[in-house]
């Protein structure tokens, strides 16, 4: 029996010491200490500088690719409201189209910018309306109003070509206007997108001679500016009664074609 229990001993001891010789071996595989840390990663390349757009050379006429310059151009509500109280003022009612008389006038129909011109409400609520404008009953004087509205607002943007005797501006929409400058007659044109106008060069300024839809003298001017980066068109529209001139200007930036 001293015999089984020396033999159980015996075992229990081999079975400890392998048990510690396989730890060992554990712990002589594990490593000595925390690994070195590794290489910081270079700092990313900066992004490219944006591409600049090439800059428009300046220019020494009219022709060329030109876009409306809504912050230094006129504000056309304004203007038509400005001129408004000066009819008033001047003992002429409390509205009215800058002009009377007869039905006419010519020119391209402009688009204006989306939002910037709002309509005038009709009859004598409008900037024109009310009365004394000798503009007949409140629709036709709403109506004569919106025709002068779209007569004057300017095009966001022009296509000038200069010809021996006329200048052709199409805006966006492929609409075209052509100024002739031989003196010849210009006959109504039906076609409203092709319309046709009388002008002339006063040295390096083109002068056109048109009318309002009430058949009032208007005219608008062409300029170039001083750099050539830069051209203004001048809208001189009569004020009624008034005798006062109603002054818009509008200013185009050279630019490259989309």
């Amino acid at each position: 029996m001293l015999f089984t229990k020396f033999t159980s001993l015996v075992r229990v001891a081999a079975f400890c010491g392998a048990c510690l010789v396989h730890s060992g071996a554990l712990f002589a595989q594990a490593p000595a200490g925390p690994l070195p840390p590794s290489q910081p990663l270079p700092p990313p390349k900066p992004a490219p500088p944006p591409k600049k757009r090439p800059e428009v050379p300046a220019r020494t006429t009219l022709a060329g690719f030109w876009k409306l310059n809504t912050e230094q151009s006129d504000d056309l509500q304004r203007k038509l409201e400005e001129a408004r109280q000066t009819r008033a003022g001047s003992g002429g009612g409390p509205g009215g189209m800058p002009g009377g008389g007869g039905p006419g006038g010519n020119g391209r129909i402009g688009i204006g910018l989306p939002g910037q011109y709002p309509g005038s409400g009709g009859g004598g609520n409008g900037p024109w309306g009310g009365p004394g404008s000798g503009g007949g009953s409140g629709g036709d004087v709403s109506e004569t109003t919106e025709r002068m509205k779209e007569l004057i607002r300017p095009e966001y943007s022009q296509l000038i070509d200069l010809g021996s005797a006329e200048v052709d501006s199409t805006n966006e929409h492929g609409d075209k206007v052509t100024f002739f400058t031989d003196g010849r007659k210009i006959q109504k044109s039906k076609n409203e997108p092709a319309q046709e106008v009388s002008a002339h060069w006063n040295g390096p300024q083109l002068v056109t001679e048109e009318k309002t839809p009430q058949g009032r003298r208007m005219s608008r001017t062409f300029e170039l500016s001083s750099d050539g980066k830069q051209f203004y068109e001048t809208w001189h529209i009569e004020n009624g009664r008034s005798g006062s001139i109603i002054v818009i200007r509008y200013v185009y930036d050279a630019a490259m074609q989309d």
